[in-house]
């Protein structure tokens, strides 16, 4: 989230810059989230809920993340 608030901040190559390594960042950060949650629904039944509500709230937030990109 700092470095796409950065590339708000800058012009030109380093604002792209900053917002490439954020968005890099957040899908990471989504697709192990979403990894995780996916073991941890399989192996451990009663977390289940949980799991499944962390893989959605990641999901929101990487689309909030792209929303206030294309808004700003």
């Amino acid at each position: 989230m700092l470095l796409l608030i950065f590339g708000h901040l800058e012009s030109g190559w380093s604002s792209l810059t900053y917002f490439v390594w954020g968005m890099l960042i957040s899908v990471g950060g989504l697709l192990l989230n979403l990894i995780v949650s996916g073991v941890t629904a399989i192996f451990q039944p009663r977390l289940r809920k949980v799991s499944i509500w962390l893989a959605a709230v990641s999901v929101v937030m990487l689309l909030g993340l792209v929303l206030l990109w294309r808004m700003a």
